[in-house]
């Protein structure tokens, strides 16, 4: 399931927003689908619950109840202990970050560092590198 996940958010690979009051049309959709009152700016909103969001209604793996909140992908899934490490690629991944929590799917594990492709990463949907210590929790 995790890497299904994955193949499909790969499609999304420099999805940016836009710039202003209008919104890349794609980011949108995640928001309005998220919840109905989210501000639909994409430059307003931080979008990378929605985005992981909309990957779990395409790909039928689901979504909770609240998912435009990163923290509230802890929920969702089977929990995969953090001190274990035996993460795969597409686990979802809840992490600490400046302004509040992310959510994002794993693309590897490379010593203190994970890589993971996910949305509202520099304002696009990309590969980003993070430290392995805010992670706090990892989902299957």
């Amino acid at each position: 399931m995790s890497e299904a996940i994955y193949n499909h958010a790969l499609k999304d690979i420099g999805l940016k927003e836009t710039p202003g009051s209008k919104s890349t049309p794609r980011i949108k959709q995640a928001i309005k689908l998220s919840a109905s009152w989210l501000n639909e700016d994409d430059s307003k909103t931080a979008w990378c619950g929605c985005i992981r969001g909309l990957w779990g209604l395409e790909t039928g793996t689901g979504v909770p109840k609240e998912h435009y909140r990163a923290a509230e992908w802890s929920k969702w899934g089977i929990e995969v202990p953090l001190a274990s490490h035996h993460w795969k690629k597409g686990d979802t991944i809840i992490m600490r970050r400046s302004g509040g929590n992310h959510v994002t799917l794993l693309e590897k594990v490379q010593g203190k560092f994970i890589y993971c492709l996910g949305g509202n990463q520099s304002n696009e949907v990309n590969i980003s590198k993070y430290s392995i210590s805010d992670v706090w929790s990892v989902r299957r």
